[in-house]
């Protein structure tokens, strides 16, 4: 019996293997040496939860969720921070008078408020 020859949709021609040979050695050549930041950078933990079966968009959306709420949480302390910088150089003035050039230079740089009452 003859051998069963392949149909020919099925066979790659010598010149396809070489093309598909060279694609991957500059795949690989691009991933190993890239320069960093070359590619795009994937948390560990999205990998993670797309092996375990889970939506990207999902991890994605909690992820923006966080963010945002971190973000609330920063803006609140900065705000009650500012307000503690304003009362304590109006309390400052108040107690030590011969400060207020210093207090009024501080408030100035640190974005405080701007023009200061006697």
């Amino acid at each position: 019996m003859a051998p069963m020859a392949r149909a020919e949709h099925d066979a790659l021609e010598p010149n396809e293997i070489r093309t598909f040979s060279t694609s991957l050695q500059a795949i690989h050549a691009r991933s190993t040496t890239a320069a960093p930041g070359a590619l795009p950078h994937i948390p560990p933990e999205l990998i993670q939860y797309v092996d375990n079966g889970r939506n990207p968009d999902i991890y994605t959306r909690e992820f923006v969720e966080l963010v945002r709420r971190g973000n609330q949480l920063m803006k609140g302390k900065q705000a009650a921070f500012a307000s503690f910088r304003d009362v304590l150089a109006g309390e400052m003035d108040k107690a030590m008078p011969e400060l207020r050039g210093d207090t009024a230079g501080v408030l100035s740089a640190t974005g405080g408020r701007g023009a200061r009452r006697s």
